[in-house]
């Protein structure tokens, strides 16, 4: 997630490295509506689980990653991971992760060094 430490124009590409990394992630949901298949499976959860971390990123850095006209796929499949009541009923609120997002990206930063 070198998007979050770098600036200006550097923050730039990393942005649109981050977003070809992404893209290819898509490319595993062509013709099927989960990583796995027809069912969630352990890719499905650890994609799931760092979605939010995309997405506070995105918030922090004022940087759509996930455009959902560009990755239409990736974003409907995320959509409709974040409804499974399984999911729902163990996800963190997004206004708690927002609130708590400095500490994020701090421990985010941390790892990317």
């Amino acid at each position: 997630m070198s998007v979050i430490t770098k600036k200006g124009e550097d923050q730039q590409r990393a942005a649109k490295e981050a977003q070809q990394n992404l893209k290819i992630l898509e490319g595993g949901l062509e013709r099927k509506p989960c990583f796995g298949g027809d069912a969630i499976n352990i890719v499905d959860i650890a994609v799931g689980s760092m979605w939010y971390c995309v997405r506070a990123v995105e918030v922090h850095i004022g940087i759509n990653l996930v455009d959902p006209e560009d990755m239409p796929l990736l974003n409907s499949w995320f959509q409709r991971f974040i409804d499974l009541p399984i999911i729902k009923e163990r996800a963190p609120l997004w206004d708690a992760i927002l609130e708590h997002k400095e500490g994020l990206l701090k421990m985010l930063m941390a790892l990317s060094t």
